[in-house]
């Protein structure tokens, strides 16, 4: 379970210097202004940035509870092949979304994506469930 889990926390890690990215970008070409992001109130930011930015907070959510069963597998020392690769469904997953959600951002692929993560997610918990 510590690869997967390593592999999502990459994800978040450059989700975050994409997001940051994206915001100097907007400031450099006059997009945005720096005090737009004190309370996120100022002028419409391109969608570009909110694209990453609404990213970067889904990656606060459902893969949160994946971090859970990840350190709970762990710290059993439960592991299965099953697990992992339900593991590294809910990984590719993520990814796949993150993909879709910061270039065309197309709503039904998305939801499809990320059904698919959840239900790895749900195989994840049932089988920990099983073992407690």
């Amino acid at each position: 379970m510590k690869e997967p889990l390593f592999t999502l926390l990459i994800l978040i890690a450059t989700m975050f210097f994409v997001a940051f990215v994206c915001r100097m970008w907007a400031i450099k070409f006059g997009s945005t202004k720096l005090s737009d992001y004190e309370v996120f109130d100022g002028d419409q930011v391109p969608s570009y940035v909110t694209k990453t930015t609404n990213n970067l907070n889904n990656l606060f959510q459902l893969p949160l509870v994946f971090i859970a069963a990840c350190v709970l597998s762990i710290s059993l020392a439960y592991v299965s092949e099953h697990l992992i690769f339900n593991a590294w469904g809910f990984v590719v997953s993520r990814y796949i979304h993150t993909l879709v959600h910061i270039t065309f951002n197309q709503v039904l692929v998305r939801s499809i994506v990320f059904g698919a993560g959840l239900y790895f997610l749900i195989a994840i918990w049932i089988e920990l469930f099983s073992i407690i």
